[in-house]
């Protein structure tokens, strides 16, 4: 009985410490929203906000995501270019429209007889912005298996699912531009539609280098290179669209010696090339293929022979929200338009499903320009206290608010923020979306709190200020770690 009545005290007064160090940051919590808990945030952003990088433009939304009260807005109805913040929208109704679990797939069919396929090889795809060429040998090992040796009707690729206009809206603003950041998108695209050229140098100095283009037969190609003794390894490439496919130069001087190194350019006709690269697979696994590759529906009734299906869409958008990559955000906003058509899909189809999912969030059609899915160039206009309205719409849906947290760059720890976001009062609870053009700089996204509940939606979007990206960045990082400070004092 001494023991216990000894350890009662001890008991109470740790139950009472406990009580007196939790309460403070629960009333916190609780409070934080009332007028008088976000004045301080609100006077220490109005200062930062004034502080506008290179005379530029700015819009400036902060947003309390539970109850939706407005903490803070600077020019918040300036409709400003968001750049690559356009892909927190196409992100977000994507989920919305085709599910997480959303899975693109491609098939290869024919008429198999013995080891051989009568007539030709068919492909036809459903968008997948994953396929690669792995996943073509895949399906060909499965032919493989089915005992076929040969096909003797060439390779015909089925890109119905999609119309023919490969290119997003406002891409052509530079056409001469043939890194892959600008890729054409497809219904059977492969390897993000990028041309691979492998360059070693030649057996001895003064003849050309080796150039290999992957796959082969697509592109055609012009050699102007020469093997020097001693020198950087600084071949020139250019990629140009000519006569329905793509023409490749490279010229300039490899050194003896040198190891491959391995460049990648767009290419221009997603289904030619896609189609070159099922032949390739098919010959490299033992299986001839007579007659050429084209272009052409899939007859009806015409067997299944083999398919790859994708990862789901909450895994692909990591390359959306984490990598930015223009690409895979095209790809997936052409496929929501493919789910109201079910075939040749159109732009203005997948931005018509669109514009209904931000209508539910509070966006009026008409009151935004939203073009392109990935936000290059200068296809998309929105304000930010409209992104912040869309950040609260996505994240109080439970269907697809995990999987679009987890597509958003980390703090600190992955994505285009990896490098930002690093101290410890700020790391892993910034989620966000980044965007940079010439003139442009763009962040949005949420800054959570401790015990991960109540979030702040945030959205700065800087225009017209060339030149200025890291002082932008850095407006950016003191509203967003001002809120980090309020969120987790």
């Amino acid at each position: 009985m001494m023991k216990v009545r000894r350890l009662v005290p001890s008991i109470i007064a740790i139950s009472v410490a406990v009580f007196v160090f939790a309460a403070p940051a629960s009333r916190a919590q609780d409070l934080r929203v009332e007028s008088g808990n976000t004045d301080a945030l609100r006077q220490t952003l109005s200062k930062i906000a004034q502080r506008v990088p290179g005379n530029g433009v700015v819009g400036v939304a902060v947003m309390d995501v539970m109850t939706g009260a407005e903490i803070f807005a600077r020019n918040g109805d300036e409709l400003l270019n968001p750049a690559s913040n356009a892909k927190i929208i196409t992100a977000a109704c994507a989920l919305k429209i085709l599910g997480p679990e959303y899975r693109f797939e491609t098939s290869l069919h024919g008429k198999k007889d013995g080891a051989a396929i009568r007539g030709a090889i068919y492909i036809k795809g459903h968008a997948d912005p994953t396929l690669s060429t792995l996943d073509l040998r895949k399906m060909v090992d499965t032919l493989r298996e089915m005992g076929i040796r040969r096909v003797e009707g060439g390779v015909v690729v089925d890109d119905t699912y999609f119309d023919g206009e490969n290119l997003p809206y406002a891409f052509d603003q530079q056409p001469k531009e043939d890194n892959k950041f600008r890729s054409p998108v497809g219904a059977v695209s492969l390897n993000h539609n990028a041309l691979s050229i492998v360059i070693r140098p030649g057996p001895t100095g003064m003849v050309k280098a080796r150039v290999n283009l992957k796959p082969p037969g697509y592109a055609i190609l012009t050699n102007d290179t020469i093997t020097v003794g001693q020198g950087a390894h600084n071949p020139k490439i250019s990629a140009i669209s000519y006569e329905g496919r793509t023409r490749v130069r490279v010229w300039g001087s490899v050194p003896l010696g040198a190891r491959p190194v391995t460049y990648f350019r767009r290419i221009d006709n997603p289904s030619l090339f896609t189609g070159y690269g099922l032949r390739a697979a098919l010959e490299e696994a033992g299986i001839s293929v007579g007659g050429d590759v084209r272009v052409g529906p899939l007859p009806p009734g015409t067997p299944r022979l083999a398919s790859n299906m994708s990862a789901p869409l909450s895994s692909i958008l990591w390359e959306t929200g984490k990598m930015s990559n223009n690409f895979v955000t095209e790809m997936v906003l052409k496929t929501i338009g493919a789910q109201a058509t079910e075939t040749s899909a159109t732009w203005d189809d997948a931005t018509s499903a669109v514009e209904k999912v931000l209508e539910d969030w509070g966006l009026a059609a008409g009151s935004y320009t939203y073009r392109n899915g990935s936000g290059l160039f200068d296809a998309n206009l929105f304000s930010a206290r409209q992104f912040v309205k869309v950040l609260r719409g996505v994240y109080l849906d439970s269907g697809v608010r995990p999987e679009f947290l987890s597509q958003l760059a980390t703090g600190g720890v992955d994505g285009t923020i990896k490098s930002r976001y690093r101290a410890r009062s700020v790391k892993r609870r910034v989620r966000a979306k980044t965007g940079t053009l010439s003139d442009v700089s763009a962040l949005s996204g949420y800054v959570m709190d401790h015990q991960g509940r109540n979030p702040i939606a945030f959205s700065i979007l800087v225009n017209k200020a060339p030149g200025y990206v890291s002082a932008s960045r850095g407006y950016q990082e003191e509203i967003v770690n001002a809120i980090a400070e309020h969120l987790n004092p």
